[in-house]
């Protein structure tokens, strides 16, 4: 499957499953309503042809011409396409904190929690996304449970925004923290880049019992409809 066609499969689990107005444009799909867009790029499928990485990015007039991309992963099996999978997981795991965005109130938002955040000055808002868990052997229901209570993106959260002003545009990141047969893996990727060391331990509070893994995103914004009394001295 080629990115026009995997973009088509996109447009309409938005337009059928979640009725959406969509136009479609080869690899990108417009949500005309809300101002987002699409993009679907060649869908690699892996060499034991049941696993798939589709690149899929997500823009909005606000911050430019610039794509919030993500890897979405898709496991076939002997009923299922994994490009449908992939895209089907993608629609209801990572695209909520843009609909909380730009969609408030749509039926996609509605698993995204979403708290607003105050530096004195400024406010900003911040979606954090449906939690992504994967089991690959005896994960315990104490790591699902931490996980979701605080999930490594709101550690993130944490350690980007105390003592510091709030950001001035939309600003996203998404996690992803995993115990393997081989070890741990951490993963950190603030607005499209590698976060580097300075974000390293976010999943070290999890109670990691199994192998698995655990994925979501988040979205902070600015807040321009809260108004800030500002109190005078004397």
């Amino acid at each position: 499957m080629d990115a026009a066609r995997a973009a088509e499969l996109l447009a309409r689990l938005f337009g059928e499953g979640h009725g959406l107005a969509r136009r479609l444009d080869g690899g990108v799909v417009e949500l005309p309503e809300s101002g987002l867009r699409i993009a679907v790029d060649t869908p690699d499928l892996q060499p034991n042809g049941v696993v798939v990485r589709v690149p899929i990015g997500v823009n909005h007039p606000t911050w430019g011409e610039v794509f919030a991309w993500d890897q979405a992963v898709g496991i076939g099996g002997q009923d299922r396409d994994p490009v449908v999978a992939a895209a089907y997981d993608w629609l209801h795991n990572v695209f909520p904190v843009f609909a909380a965005y730009a969609m408030p109130g749509h039926e996609l938002a509605a698993n995204v929690h979403t708290e607003t955040r105050f530096d004195g000055r400024t406010a900003a808002r911040i979606h954090y996304g449906p939690i992504a868990i994967r089991d690959f052997g005896g994960l315990s229901e104490a790591t699902r449970k931490a996980a979701m209570e605080r999930p490594p993106t709101m550690v993130v959260a944490e350690r980007l925004l105390t003592g510091y002003a709030l950001p001035d545009r939309p600003l996203w990141w998404y996690t992803f923290a995993a115990r393997m047969p081989a070890g741990p893996v951490e993963e950190v990727t603030l607005v499209n880049g590698d976060a580097g060391d300075s974000l390293k331990g976010i999943s070290d509070h999890l109670p990691w019992e199994g192998h698995g893994s655990v994925k979501s995103w988040a979205l902070i914004a600015p807040d321009n409809d809260v108004v800030i009394e500002q109190v005078p001295i004397g």
